[in-house]
């Protein structure tokens, strides 16, 4: 791999509820890799989409949620003669970036490219993160709107499609569209869903805008059956039914739509990988000895650069842990706020891979 390997020390941004993050005891190195930036532009017709989320589908198999993305209607790979979609997948048979085929699945049944997930609605799903809960797969959705104001859309509701045959072709899958449980703002699943053995968990944030962030649970053998209704939350200190929106209980900390949690069994610490500000942002880490917290404060560890960007924006960054490498694996989106340039520049719209490795200093 060519790379540039760069050792991060930076100041912890104090920006919620919780311990810097202990500079003393971790270093963050990162290295930079033109080939995995590669990985998902080579399809002809799939040119590129917002999110990259992933899940280990528990076979060999990994599977890619993606938002809005372009699906080119010839062979010229070109986005000025692609249509929109509002979500999409693909299956990465294999777990190794540097082999492992990909293949890019949405709804071909008309005559146009539809979203792979869809139901009757005026309104449309942007993807989430799912998790395997047995033999079957539960994938959380953001039920997003159009309105006149601010950047034009919002969240204003949750589902999540509950899988049965997950092993089969997705083309194949049968779907059980379930609508979300009032959560007062709440958009259940938008960020992390992780599992042990008795319960599902899942992240996400409020929205629009303020992004506080809880966790709820649902025991295992519920979520199989597609029983979500009444989550537990996590509600300053404990698990307990939500059955209010007052008294507004105490975030874990205040993150974003979208962001990853996973365990990482060296460490023995959960971490959480997000993107910060916009624009221009950083991506940042927490850390935490539980999955309620308490977690540090963010700890910024690298700033992407933009050559050839007029006007760049980066967003969406999430850990994927499943990948093997020397470190762990982290996407992050790229946009443009100029369309002409979204449309043209084939270099961004595509996700973008950065290998973290977290290193405990007293090591060396």
């Amino acid at each position: 791999m060519k790379s540039s390997t760069l050792v991060i020390f930076l100041l912890f941004y104090n920006l919620c509820i919780g311990q810097p993050f202990d500079t003393t005891k971790y270093s963050i190195k990162i290295e930079l890799s033109t080939e995995t930036d590669k990985y998902f532009t080579n399809d002809f017709v799939w040119r590129g989409a917002d999110g990259a989320s992933s899940v280990d589908l528990e076979n060999g198999k990994v599977l890619w949620l993606f938002s809005d993305g372009f699906i080119c209607s010839d062979s010229s790979m070109s986005r000025k003669n692609s249509k929109m979609i509002r979500n999409s997948i693909a299956i990465q048979d294999g777990y190794d970036l540097k082999t492992a085929p990909i293949k890019f699945y949405w709804d071909k049944s008309k005559k146009k490219p539809q979203a792979f997930f869809h139901i009757p609605g005026k309104f449309w799903f942007w993807t989430g993160h799912g998790v395997m809960v047995k033999d079957k797969l539960i994938i959380f959705l953001l039920k997003e709107h159009g309105i006149k104001t601010g950047i034009g859309f919002e969240a204003f509701g949750w589902y999540a499609v509950l899988i049965s045959n997950p092993e089969e072709e997705p083309s194949k899958w049968k779907m059980q569209y379930i609508e979300g449980h009032e959560t007062y703002g709440y958009i259940v699943g938008s960020a992390a869903v992780l599992k042990d053995e008795k319960y599902l968990y899942a992240y996400g944030a409020v929205e629009p805008a303020t992004h506080e962030v809880y966790l709820l649970r649902w025991k295992l053998d519920e979520a199989y059956t597609g029983n979500i209704a009444n989550p537990e939350w996590w509600i300053n200190g404990k698990w307990a039914e939500r059955k209010t929106r007052s008294p507004v209980p105490e975030p874990l900390f205040i993150g974003g739509t979208e962001y990853s949690v996973h365990y990482d069994k060296s460490l023995k610490k959960f971490i959480q990988i997000q993107s910060f500000g916009f624009s221009e942002g950083k991506i940042g880490i927490r850390m935490s000895d539980s999955l309620q917290g308490k977690w540090t404060e963010p700890f910024m560890f690298y700033t992407p650069e933009y050559p050839g960007v007029k006007k760049p924006f980066m967003y969406a960054a999430k850990a994927h842990p499943e990948l093997p490498g020397n470190g762990i694996y982290i996407t992050y989106n790229v946009n443009s706020f100029d369309i002409g340039e979204l449309i043209e520049n084939q270099t961004i719209y595509f996700p973008k891979f950065i290998l973290m490795k977290i290193v405990k200093n007293y090591e060396h």
